[in-house]
């Protein structure tokens, strides 16, 4: 019996062409510039040309400016129902106590958008692709100066991209 020719047949991969092998993602673990094989945060997301990495960079680049769009709103909401809040205190106790709890949960569950949207431009960051990384910190720097002035009042600690 000629074993050869049995897992020859064993490794038959179908009509798949010689040399045509699905590509996967690439997990890289120190800093690159490549863009072949590159994942962002899903398989689906999966860089195999210069044209899909040029969109990818933009997407993400826009990510961050909308991530901080976020934080501008989130803080002007917040500066607003501060406001009113202190301006339209009534005797009733109980209306008041709706209103904070309500005003919380809203600051709430804004604060974990913040921190979900941060972290996953955070796990962008953790390609360790430098334009990847680049288009990170281009889109914050450009929608922090595009909603500079509404967080000027704010700590600086708070008016950066931030994980957490």
């Amino acid at each position: 019996m000629d074993h050869s020719k049995m897992n020859h047949a064993m490794m038959d991969h179908g009509d798949m062409p010689q040399g045509d092998h699905e590509s996967s993602c690439s997990m890289n673990m120190s800093f690159t510039w490549s863009y072949k094989d590159t994942c962002v945060v899903f398989n689906w997301w999966h860089i195999k040309t210069k044209f899909q990495f040029v969109i990818s960079c933009l997407i993400v680049a826009s990510l961050a400016t909308y991530y901080e769009y976020l934080r501008f709103k989130f803080v002007k909401y917040a500066s607003e129902t501060t406001g009113s809040n202190r301006v339209s205190i009534t005797t009733n106790n109980n209306s008041i106590s709706q209103i904070a709890r309500r005003e919380k949960l809203c600051r709430t569950f804004h604060y974990g958008i913040q921190v979900g949207f941060s972290f996953m431009l955070m796990l962008i960051f953790m390609t360790y692709n430098g334009w990847l990384m680049l288009a990170v910190v281009i889109g914050a720097a450009f929608g922090y100066y595009r909603w500079n002035d509404s967080l000027v009042a704010l700590p600086m600690e708070q008016r950066s991209l931030a994980c957490h």
